[in-house]
């Protein structure tokens, strides 16, 4: 009796989960945040760390919602293209702006789904990565002329102008860190999407801290479905 007890409850969790990810959506959402957190996840007989891939909606009321949470053995922009694809089938028609870190090909992907949305890739991330290519003594350095150039409460600035600064800046420190030339690349402009919109957002939507957090919250509590389907819930 408490076998089935269990199982009848696994089963309404199962029916629960299943609702939630074909509930019907917003026709429009200003802001979207993404981001792919991996956990250990039974398929079969084996265990193994796979993505679970995350949307957190800001609505036009300014509230935030978790439009949805499913599964995919990697992180992939082409996964997240059939997320979008799902997010549109679900009612989604406009999203004005996509918040996400700087994977390959997210850009592409979100052309294809929503073409009119703006994308901005977390800044966080960008100062990361440079630090990581210089050495120590010209760390301190580097870090506060970058800190500059991206400091949201910059008057007289816009993305064009703010990506400008930041090929000059890369133009200087690529002769002591050659490798630092690949961010000349045109692509880095979408971190600079931010100085677009008012001064008072800016600092919420250069980076992807509140989608981060929000993995980091609800990390420990994943239901690990055993069931082998490519894309799963929580």
């Amino acid at each position: 009796q408490r076998q089935m007890c269990i199982r009848d409850s696994l089963n309404t969790a199962h029916e629960d989960v299943n609702a939630w990810l074909v509930r019907r959506l917003d026709s429009r959402y200003p802001i979207l945040y993404i981001d792919a957190t991996y956990v250990l996840t039974r398929r079969d007989e084996s265990v193994s760390n796979e993505a679970y891939y995350t949307v957190l909606g800001v609505k036009e009321d300014r509230t935030r919602e978790v439009l949805t949470v499913v599964n995919f053995p990697t992180e992939s922009a082409t996964n997240w293209k059939d997320v979008f694809e799902d997010l549109k089938e679900r009612g989604v028609s406009v999203v004005d702006l996509l918040v996400c870190d700087g994977l390959s090909g997210i850009e592409n992907a979100l052309a294809d789904t929503f073409p009119k949305a703006d994308l901005q890739l977390c800044t966080v991330h960008l100062k990361r990565n440079i630090a990581g290519k210089v050495k120590p003594r010209d760390k301190k350095q580097v870090m506060e002329e970058l800190k500059q150039i991206c400091a949201p409460d910059q008057w007289d600035i816009n993305p064009e102008k703010a990506f400008e600064n930041f090929k000059d800046f890369i133009l200087r420190w690529q002769k002591s860190y050659p490798p630092l030339k690949r961010y000349q690349h045109e692509r880095y402009r979408f971190y600079f999407t931010y100085f677009k919109y008012e001064r008072e957002i800016r600092g919420m939507i250069y980076t992807t801290n509140w989608i981060e957090r929000l993995n980091r919250d609800y990390k420990l509590s994943l239901i690990h479905i055993s069931e082998p389907t490519r894309r799963r819930g929580i």
